[in-house]
């Protein structure tokens, strides 16, 4: 975990502070430097990968270059507003950086493509986020499991980056395995799966 200590006139979450040090988030659930693939908000955005310092907390994913400080922060996603999370379907195309795990966080209207060093650094992030997100009331019902290229979805050649997705997601299940099982609480039964 990462701290910092603040100026003595400095302003940290809203409150002010002497010379004590303060760590930057106290609910660090996975740290770990990841490959980033550009979002091409634009139609002219160039297509690119960038190293960063990924920082998944209760309540936002935040990516960094270098240090995990303001002043180096390059994007953060708020997690409430995390649809879908889940591992890239690549069948063995091309991963032009040297991570070869891609998994994909889709959030407001945009996707993040995300590489790990690992199978197991990528399913342990998809693991964690999709424990953060369960709760969330905008989970998607379909999403497009391969990558956004070239202008399209590579799984059904759609063109329009908000088509809707493809495949059924399902939030609580994985090829691999079954991440959780569900609660659900009525008046008077709970029900497991």
């Amino acid at each position: 975990m990462y701290q910092f200590k603040t100026k003595n006139t400095g302003i940290f979450n809203g409150r002010r502070n002497s010379d004590q040090k303060t760590e930057m988030n106290f609910n660090t659930i996975l740290e770990e430097i990841l490959i980033k693939r550009s979002q091409q908000k634009k139609k002219t955005s160039p297509l690119n990968y960038k190293e960063r310092l990924f920082v998944l907390t209760k309540s936002m994913l935040t990516y960094y270059e270098g240090r995990p400080e303001k002043k180096y922060r390059k994007g953060f996603i708020d997690v409430s507003k995390i649809k879908c999370v889940e591992i890239v379907k690549n069948d063995d195309g091309v991963i032009p950086c040297q991570n070869k795990y891609p998994f994909q966080v889709v959030h407001d209207a945009n996707t993040l493509y995300i590489f790990a060093p690992s199978a197991q650094s990528r399913d342990q992030w998809v693991k964690k986020l999709k424990e953060e997100i369960k709760n969330n009331n905008n989970i998607m019902i379909k999403y497009h499991p391969k990558f956004w290229a070239d202008g399209s979805y590579q799984c059904c050649r759609q063109t329009e980056k908000l088509a809707p997705g493809c495949e059924k997601y399902n939030l609580f299940e994985s090829s691999k395995y079954l991440f959780y099982s569900i609660t659900i609480l009525c008046s008077r039964c709970t029900y497991y799966w």
